[in-house]
Order: C-alpha cells, then structure tokens, then sequence
C-alpha cells in the first residue's frame, strides 16, 4: 500500500513538470538540501513567484 501511495506521489509530480504546473515539495526539498542556512518562501510566495517568472519573463509565446 504504502509503494502505491509513493508511485501515485511521484506519477502526479511527474505529470505537473509535464504541464509547467510548479511543485512546492520539491521546492522545499531542494531548499532545505541547496539553501539550509535561509527561509524558504511561503506557499503562496512560491506559487507568486512561478507565475510572475512564467508570465513576466517575456518568453511566454501567445497568440494575442
């Protein structure tokens, strides 16, 4: 059961990389392991910075 919950974990991490969709636990895993010794940024904070980086870094291609 429990091999189950974790290949259902990483499947649904694996599909948001996919569609661009940020995952905030790989963030803090990756936070506590690269930057130990700083806070790491609040969910919202995290989420606000992904879109501000996705929508404002002029790489968007959009039709209008």
């Amino acid at each position: 059961m429990n091999r189950m919950f974790t290949w259902i974990q990483q499947t649904c991490s694996n599909i948001k990389t996919i569609f661009g969709i940020p995952d905030y636990q790989k963030y803090l895993e990756h936070h506590r392991i690269a930057h130990p010794d700083k806070p790491p940024m609040t969910e919202k904070e995290f989420y606000m910075h992904a879109l501000n980086h996705r929508y404002n870094s002029g790489s968007v291609n959009r039709c209008c």
